[in-house]
């Protein structure tokens, strides 16, 4: 509980005689409640404030003094079914006078005002203090909850009182637009002191070093979304360094598999796997904050459950939703799971989460349901591919979401903060040879040739095996082969496509054909792999019966591949 000095100005007014005014103090005693606990409305109890004389305060019977002390909120309302008390008590801990009820203004109700009478000749000195709320002096209406019981029987402890109608003010940090970059709101308290001529002083004063401007309410998030690229998790044996395998054994339709957290990605017998950690979902506590009743600290680290319970400082939840958004193989699953490897047999199987794309494959919306998220506030995205396509490279990234409360519940919904997860790229190059022509075309398109002219521009590595690959008709990929060893950087080499050809057709298997007839009028094209950052390729057509020649590179694009940009990314 914080405590601020307030400043005030406090009128000492005695019946007929002239005035004096001098500066006083106040102390406010307030909490920082989670704004995420205000769905709805509710009456929250009154903080205690004191105001401290500046100078002494006298009456007697023949000459008495009055004044009233009217305390304006700056939202809500007090609540008239539980209503504060105020008691003057002097330094020496034992005279008091309590004030008259409060009396709640009908047509602005954050304004409620005390009456006080001093005629029994009891002088309250300097340091005096003025308490809205509990009090610990013995006899006061308004003590604490457990004091002296020495009140009249007919009389009514008061103490703090409630304030009601705060929700609206108080909830503002954790709705949506303001979640993801939370600030505070707050409830504060103006006083105005009037004596017995009427006269009325203002104690909120607008300017330092007087400036009154500490709340009796805060609020602020207690909770968080973190977003963790697997990349940067927090361990060698959990931190995902997988990429798409480009090269031969998987040609683009599997990942390199990691070991212990560190993949090889020049090594083209690198064994290689289909399941990917994308990152972590977690809900948090961003910092220690009240739940509604004053007492409990609101969070995850009080509890995390599917049960809703008003003011029990547990984060009730009603499952999880958050899209996803990055390119998708045709045929992949997301998932969830408790295990940071994506192991199989875990407490989150495929029937606790479901996942549904668009239908452009760029987006993943994924929710999980309360049961299953109840024991995991933290989450893994595992993107498994089927291992027989073409998975693109992609930054994956949250988007949206919404941790979701029960339908009785009095919490907000929990928005999901947008950020990146796993950045996939390739463990080497793929250029694709749009309008290759194979020997077995050279006839039928008129005498046509192939020359295809590769350069290493990967000066990192001291050489680099260059691969082909059959891109046949169907879609399929097949026969591959070493159609430029061991280059060096900056090597250029030129391969005819007769060259090319006899080493796909030394490794065509069944399974793996090199082009055939049905290649013919389909404009084959040619598949070239690299376990290197960059390559580039063109390529030429010659007829040496017309001689006629022509680079054909500017009409397929292939300059090798740049990752920022998205054609680049999806195509190469």
């Amino acid at each position: 509980m914080k405590q601020k000095l307030l400043s005030a100005l406090l009128m000492s007014a005695f019946a007929g005689v002239a005035t004096t005014a001098s500066a006083g103090v106040i102390q406010a005693s307030y909490k920082n409640f989670a704004a995420e606990a205000f769905g709805a409305d509710i009456s929250m109890v009154a903080p205690t404030i004191g105001y401290s004389l500046a100078l002494p305060l006298t009456g007697t019977a023949s000459n008495p003094n009055s004044f009233v002390v009217t305390y304006t909120l700056t939202a809500g309302e007090w609540d008239a079914a539980d209503k504060p008390g105020a008691t003057l008590v002097s330094t020496n801990n034992a005279d008091f006078l309590d004030a008259a009820a409060g009396v709640i203004d009908p047509t602005d109700k954050r304004k409620i005002t005390f009456s006080f009478t001093l005629n029994n000749g009891v002088t309250f000195p300097t340091g005096s203090t003025i308490v809205l709320g509990t009090n610990n002096v013995a006899g006061s209406v308004n003590q604490p909850v457990g004091g002296p019981p020495a009140v009249v029987a007919d009389e009514v402890t008061q103490g703090n009182g409630k304030i009601k109608k705060v929700y609206t003010t108080l909830q503002v940090p954790a709705l949506t637009a303001n979640y993801c970059n939370p600030t505070t709101a707050e409830i504060g308290v103006s006083i105005k002191l009037t004596n017995a001529a009427g006269v009325e002083f203002d104690s909120n004063f607008s300017s330092a070093p007087l400036k009154n401007d500490t709340p009796i309410l805060q609020s602020g998030v207690a909770t968080k979304s973190v977003i963790t690229p697997s990349s940067a998790f927090a361990t060698a044996a959990t931190r995902e360094s997988s990429r798409v395998d480009v090269l031969v054994g998987s040609l683009g339709m599997l990942f390199t598999a990691s070991e212990e957290g560190v993949a090889d990605v020049t090594d083209a017998t690198a064994p290689v796997k289909q399941v990917l950690n994308v990152g972590s979902v977690e809900i948090a506590d961003r910092a220690a904050l009240y739940d509604t009743d004053g007492v409990k600290i609101y969070g995850v680290a009080t509890g995390f459950d599917a049960t809703d319970v008003a003011a029990d400082g547990k984060i009730s939840q009603n499952g999880l939703t958050f899209k996803l958004a990055g390119n998708f193989v045709a045929g992949g699953l997301v998932t969830l799971n408790s295990a940071a490897n994506c192991a199989a047999g875990t407490d989150l199987d495929t029937a606790a989460n479901t996942t549904t794309f668009n239908a452009g494959l760029t987006e993943a919306t994924i929710a999980i349901d309360a049961a299953h998220l109840a024991n995991n506030k933290k989450v893994y995205v595992c993107y498994t591919v089927p291992g027989d396509a073409v998975i693109p490279v992609s930054q994956f990234a949250v988007t949206s979401g919404t941790l979701a409360r029960g339908t009785a519940s009095k919490e907000l919904a929990t928005p999901i903060c947008p950020a990146n997860m796993y950045n996939l790229t390739a463990n080497g190059v793929r250029v694709d040879v749009r309008n290759y022509i194979p020997a077995i075309v050279e006839a039928p398109s008129g005498g046509w040739k192939n020359v295809i002219r590769v350069i290493n521009t990967d000066e990192s590595q001291p050489s680099v095996d260059v691969y082909g690959t059959a891109l046949l008709r169907s879609g399929k990929l097949g026969a591959t082969a070493v159609i430029a060893a061991g280059m060096k950087p900056r090597e250029v080499r030129y391969l005819s496509g007769a060259t090319i050809d006899a080493k796909l057709n030394a490794a065509a298997t069944a399974a793996k054909p090199t082009f055939g007839a049905d290649d013919i009028d389909a404009n084959a094209r040619l598949r070239i792999t690299a376990a290197a950052s960059s390559i580039r390729v063109q390529n030429y057509h010659f007829n040496p019966a017309t001689g006629n020649y022509l680079e054909a590179s500017a009409a397929q694009g292939d300059e090798g591949p740049d990752y920022v940009r998205a054609r680049d990314r999806d195509n190469k």
